[in-house]
């Protein structure tokens, strides 16, 4: 079951532009979108329940995940073809997607995502095993950010 739905990707592409690039051909919106999910999960899966977090729904599901899978997602999309979008600049959010998901896959920063053998808790962990809350776990301020990166330029966006 795919976390991401090929409309959720307008928070991230016009519609118009992945027709373009697409040539109306919902399939290859699809594979990117699975293969962005293939590729988080593949960094994910070693110390988080993605099959917990897959599981979630609507409202209920990560926003740092739902970020990631569309921006990488994004980036397969227009490596088909250039109509009108700044090529570099998702490029690097690409990289940035990545840059993220590195340490979260070696432990060294800890999102509030459900950890593997935790029982599907809510999680996080402080990666030490105490189950620590790994975030603030308040999903519903507005200001979700589980990485504590809202504040760092570096992760700022304009598109």
């Amino acid at each position: 079951m795919s976390l991401v739905s090929p409309s959720e990707l307008k928070s991230h592409i016009y519609d118009y532009q992945v027709q373009q690039i697409t040539e109306n051909d919902t399939t290859i919106t699809e594979t990117a979108i699975s293969t962005a999910e293939a590729l988080v999960k593949s960094y994910l899966a070693s110390r988080f329940d993605t099959d917990a977090i897959w599981a979630t729904t609507g409202n209920n599901r990560p926003p740092l995940v739902l970020d990631l899978i569309k921006t990488i997602a994004v980036y397969k999309l227009i490596r088909l073809s250039n109509v009108d979008i700044l090529y570099d600049r998702y490029h690097d959010a690409y990289l940035e997607a990545i840059d993220i998901l590195k340490p979260v896959s070696t432990g060294t920063i800890v999102p509030n995502l459900p950890r593997r053998g935790s029982g599907g808790g809510s999680g996080g962990g402080s990666g030490d095993g105490s189950g620590g809350d790994g975030g603030s776990g308040d999903n519903n301020s507005g200001d979700y950010s589980p990485l504590g990166i809202s504040s760092n330029p570096k992760f700022q966006h304009d598109f």
